[in-house]
């Protein structure tokens, strides 16, 4: 099965480790893992930090418009500082230690669960079975485990990216708005200008007769 698995750790540095020890042994008798990231919350907005992906080496980055690439840019963005903030908040608030937390988006889990401060690992991997990489991030003292089917995530994705397109979309209308009362002000605070010299030029050719 292929899977996005996120992990967060009681330590910051763990996550650098796994990365570089899921590095040097990406493909294992139960596991494939064809990319994986560090990411970190700094700021509100959740950032790419280190990575690797099969198609761009061990290059510390990630290909652009792969799953983790696309994964982490949606977190990174301003949907994903949306999940990570106040409505995130009641997401978690409301999954927490329920069974929809089992059924609940990644994106909005993990913007949710990922603290100020601190990283985590995403990784996508194709697994025999799931209790091997499970074990391998417990050794590592993993506080947090979520997996998803590829094509969950990859549903997720879409849905954030027309979620972003509306954002934008609202935005730049928001702005047209702004824009063009402000022109209105403009032009009536422009004529109030004129009428009142009018009436001065009227009261000056008043006074001159």
């Amino acid at each position: 099965m292929e899977n996005v698995i996120v992990v967060f750790f009681n330590e910051e540095s763990k996550a650098y480790q796994a990365l570089s020890e899921l590095k040097s042994r990406s493909v294992a008798p139960d596991y494939t893992v064809s990319e994986a990231a560090v990411v970190k919350k700094e700021h509100g907005r959740i950032v790419f930090k280190d990575g690797y992906n099969f198609d761009t080496g061990f290059g510390g980055r990630l290909l652009a418009g792969s799953l983790i690439g696309s994964f982490v840019g949606i977190l990174g963005g301003p949907f994903g500082v949306l999940l990570g903030g106040s409505i995130g908040s009641l997401i978690g608030a409301s999954l927490a230690g329920s069974k929809a937390e089992e059924k609940a988006g990644i994106l909005e889990l993990t913007a949710d669960s990922l603290a100020e401060g601190e990283s985590g690992l995403v990784a996508l991997a194709q697994e025999e079975r799931i209790d091997s990489l499970n074990a391998y991030f417990r050794s590592l003292d993993s506080r947090l485990v979520l997996r998803r089917d590829v094509e969950d995530v990859e549903d997720e994705l879409v849905q954030a990216r027309e979620a972003e397109e509306e954002m934008a979309k609202e935005a730049r209308q928001k702005l047209r708005d702004k824009r063009q009362n402000e022109l209105r002000d403009r032009a009536e605070n422009f004529r109030d200008r004129i009428r009142e010299e009018f009436e001065q030029f009227r009261e000056r050719f008043k006074g001159d007769r």
